[in-house]
């Protein structure tokens, strides 16, 4: 029992360089779908982030000051569509620690659904259609939220620039940096970006039915990890 204390130890302690590849690209994938369905919301008759709770918390401060109260109610819906979204995460895997094995194509088809959901809704409820998109978006963060030390966040970047500043700082100092940790983060900084410029080159094309390609993507994501994880299990077995 001592023994495998140990070797359960030595693990969580292992260096982050042994971060599968497929992990760091299935972070950029999901950075880029959250790239694309915010600038959406953006770019929808709302101009709305669906994914960045900060500035819409503010905003709700601010709507709370010079009391407007339609305002009031849909940014609190907003806030609470996110938080929704990360309950269903935390309800069906658990625990926020990646590990294979987890259930993860589970919350990835919540986003796909609840993602349609909002294109299904947009042309006859603008306003609240989009609550279904935060309610997606929150889903996804939560999914991910730790590896080895490090925290994952897909769907906001505010947390990877101040970890990608702070390997720069350390670098400065002359301090050691884990190189796949800055690329980890890199990635999801270009992922995101990159969602955001496909998102704004369909949207002149699909307008709301732009909605229907981050639906798909993450339905596509979604069947490619339940492939995974069933050849895992039968690896296991």
């Amino acid at each position: 029992m001592l023994f495998r204390s140990r070797i359960l130890i030595i693990q969580c302690a292992m260096p982050f360089y042994t971060l599968p590849l497929w992990v760091q690209f299935g972070a950029f994938f999901l950075a880029m779908n959250a790239g694309m369905v915010n600038v959406l919301g953006l770019v929808t008759v709302l101009h709305q982030s669906v994914s960045h709770m900060t500035g819409n918390v503010s905003m709700l401060a601010l709507a709370v000051l010079n009391w407007h109260p339609a305002s009031i109610v849909y940014l609190f819906c907003i806030t609470l569509s996110y938080v929704i979204g990360s309950f269903y995460s935390g309800l069906i895997l658990g625990n926020s620690h990646f590990r294979l094995g987890r259930l993860y194509g589970a919350p990835l088809s919540l986003v796909a659904f609840f993602t349609f959901l909002c294109w299904l809704l947009l042309p006859y409820f603008p306003r609240y259609a989009l609550l279904w998109a935060c309610v997606a978006m929150g889903v996804q963060n939560a999914m991910v939220s730790h590896y080895k030390g490090t925290i994952i966040r897909t769907t906001h970047l505010s947390g990877v620039l101040t970890d990608l500043g702070l390997a720069l700082g350390y670098r400065a100092r002359g301090l050691e940096v884990e190189r796949k940790r800055v690329i980890l983060h890199l990635l999801i900084l270009f992922g995101f970006f990159i969602g955001g410029l496909i998102a704004s080159l369909i949207y002149p094309l699909l307008k709301l039915n732009s909605f229907l390609v981050p639906a798909a993507f993450s339905l596509a994501l979604s069947t490619v990890y339940w492939v995974i994880y069933l050849r895992y299990q039968h690896i296991q077995n």
